[in-house]
């Protein structure tokens, strides 16, 4: 969607703080006004070459080179976690520049790594680094098209939720919902009204969930609920509400010509669960309620 691009670039490149993206090589393929107000380096000046081409060079607060062996991005494209450090940048003019920065990896929606953001500010005595910083660095966890968290933050969630099953054992639900015929109204009418409708479907949806609930978009048309303290019972009930809910939403700024369904899953987490087993469980749901026509498909009893 290039509306949506354009409007993360507008909007990161408002920032007072640098940020820069980088490919799996390393290479920075965006950097933003506030990394050259920083650096001194231009856009122009550091698009397609590697972080560690005689740009940056980063040093810990010893003088240490960390761009070979140490670099926190390329930690974070190896391992996936995110870090934050206190570094030392070379300014286009020479001069050492101490700064602190938040790294977190780029990934697919099968939880590929593809690239790293780093996001970094100029410490200044007496500044709330950290504050800034962390503000910044939940864009990563919000998805632009529909307000809703994303399917980052909600992986990141699912495993505290697990941790915290086992001290408690009071047991939490997934729903999944896929909006099914999406593809068709795009094609027809653009991205414009298809981005209307996600919208629409994720307002309603959010609208049913209590204050302890998450509401997220997983990708695409794909939906996702979690619901703590809950039930099977209890979680099929909340699913055929959610069903009506998004059906309904869907097709509220559609034209009749092309007629919106929804197809939708659950699952209560077990003992022995993982992030990944539980998503592996739930899509697989998914898809089974979507060769049924959209009927509810949850883990047996």
């Amino acid at each position: 969607m290039e509306g949506t691009q354009g409007f993360y670039r507008t909007v990161l490149n408002h920032l007072n703080e640098g940020v820069y993206f980088v490919d799996v090589d390393r290479k920075i393929t965006f950097w933003n006004n506030g990394a050259e107000k920083i650096s001194g380096y231009s856009e122009t000046e550091v698009i397609h070459k590697p972080c560690y081409w005689n740009v940056l060079l980063h040093q810990d607060r010893e003088g240490h080179n960390l761009c070979d062996k140490h670099c926190p991005v390329a930690l974070t494209l190896q391992d996936g976690l995110m870090r934050e450090e206190t570094l030392v940048l070379r300014h286009k003019h020479g001069y050492r520049l101490p700064v602190a920065a938040r790294i977190f990896p780029i990934t697919t929606p099968s939880n590929q790594i593809v690239g790293a953001v780093q996001i970094f500010s100029e410490m200044m005595p007496g500044g709330d680094q950290s504050k800034k910083l962390k503000a910044l660095a939940t864009l990563a966890y919000f998805d632009l098209v529909t307000g809703l968290a994303n399917r980052r933050y909600v992986e990141s969630r699912l495993g505290i939720m697990l941790a915290e099953y086992k001290k408690t054992l009071s047991p939490f639900g997934m729903i999944l919902v896929n909006i099914v015929g999406f593809k068709l109204l795009n094609d027809k009418y653009g991205t414009e009204m298809g981005d209307q409708v996600l919208r629409s479907v994720a307002r309603s949806i959010a609208a049913e969930v209590g204050p302890g609930d998450i509401a997220a978009r997983w990708d695409g048309t794909r939906f996702v609920l979690i619901i703590p303290n809950t039930k099977r019972a209890m979680l099929m009930l909340l699913a055929e509400k959610i069903k009506g809910v998004a059906m309904r939403a869907a097709n509220s700024v559609n034209s009749e010509e092309v007629a919106l369904t929804v197809s939708i899953a659950g699952t209560i987490n077990q003992v022995d669960d993982t992030p990944q087993e539980l998503q592996r469980r739930i899509v697989a749901h998914l898809q089974e309620s979507e060769q049924k026509a959209g009927v509810f498909v949850m883990d047996d009893e």
